[in-house]
């Protein structure tokens, strides 16, 4: 044999035997959802792992994809000895959502990086619980671009255009499946809507309302590009005329 044909079969199975080689660190679920209950204010989900490599695992950090999730390790440095287990815990801020969300785990360890996902279906606040948050939105609509909450309704949308700022943007309280009876659903307009309509509400919020003005001189974080790319994407996406009763 050809020591070149050597070397082309010893590659071939050295990668097959890595390829066949299980990850090191096994978690119990990759995805896990939780449904809180009404008024409930912090989600708390375990995630389980296990070393089932020959070698200790240093997990160096967890992230996650917003600030209303904080990823809580055991200890600090967290390092599994060969066949450990142990547990992460994930919390998620529910004060001010509701509907289906999904946050992102990001577990950064000396055997690779791995994802971890967490569904939560908060449940639909009690009528003198939207009263409250409307009572708060009289005083400062703009509350929910601010704080803890701009990490669900201002940091998804920077860089963001049309669609993507449509779904960013937009979708997270109007397309909430459970959400509080104030906020309109897009798709059944109740007036006519045409492009002055649109940049109105965008840039300017409504007084009295849960909608905060999104354009920066109102303090909201969408510029005038984005503001254009929403209302060209409202108007070719979205019914313009209200059904006749």
């Amino acid at each position: 044999m050809k020591f070149s044909h050597f070397l082309i079969l010893l590659f071939c199975a050295l990668a097959k035997a890595h390829a066949a080689e299980p990850a090191a660190l096994a978690w119990d679920a990759v995805e896990k959802s939780y449904v809180a209950k009404p008024g409930e204010e912090v989600a708390e989900i375990a995630f389980a792992v296990t070393n089932r490599s020959a070698h200790a695992v240093e997990i160096r950090s967890a992230s996650t994809s917003c600030h209303c999730t904080v990823a809580q390790p055991p200890r600090t440095p967290w390092i599994l000895a060969p066949g450990a287990t142990d547990t992460m815990r994930v919390f998620v801020d529910l004060r001010s959502r509701r509907g289906e969300l999904t946050k992102t785990v990001y577990v950064d360890t000396t055997a690779g990086e791995q994802v971890l996902f967490v569904h939560v279906d908060v449940q639909p606040r009690t009528e003198a619980q939207r009263e409250m948050n409307l009572v708060a939105a009289q005083a400062d609509r703009q509350a929910v671009l601010h704080g803890d909450c701009a990490s669900c309704h201002v940091l998804p949308t920077i860089g963001k255009h049309g669609a993507e700022l449509f779904q960013t943007a937009c979708v997270i309280c109007h397309g909430a499946k459970q959400r509080a009876t104030m906020v309109p659903d897009l798709a059944v307009p109740r007036v006519r809507r045409d492009a002055a309509y649109w940049e109105h509400w965008i840039r300017e919020g409504g007084e009295k309302t849960l909608m905060p003005a999104f354009s920066r001189t109102r303090g909201g974080p969408l510029d005038d590009e984005q503001i254009k790319s929403l209302v060209t994407y409202l108007l070719a996406n979205l019914p313009t005329e209200p059904v006749a009763k």
